[in-house]
């Protein structure tokens, strides 16, 4: 596998799992919330889709990265616990 400077990383990951939380807080608030003029339980005619879209790739930018940077193990450990 090559060397990748994400793999294994936990800052990353860390940081992966604060955008996708971000994400979904910002998916639930421009689905549920809109503006602070009208109704706060659902969306009507002015739903913003740009913002919408704008959460759901906040959303996936932390998908992305915290799966590259998840911890794995090794791939060539160097002892086998079925070793005898």
């Amino acid at each position: 596998m090559q060397e990748n400077p994400l793999q294994n990383n936990a800052m990353a990951f860390w940081a992966g799992l604060v955008l996708i939380f971000v994400g979904l807080a910002g998916v639930a608030f421009y689905l549920f919330v809109r503006t602070s003029s009208e109704s706060l339980l659902l969306p009507g005619p002015h739903f913003r889709l740009k913002h919408f879209i704008v959460a759901l790739v906040i959303l996936a930018a932390g998908a992305v990265l915290a799966s590259f940077s998840r911890p794995r193990p090794e791939a060539m450990s160097t002892t086998s616990r079925f070793n005898r």
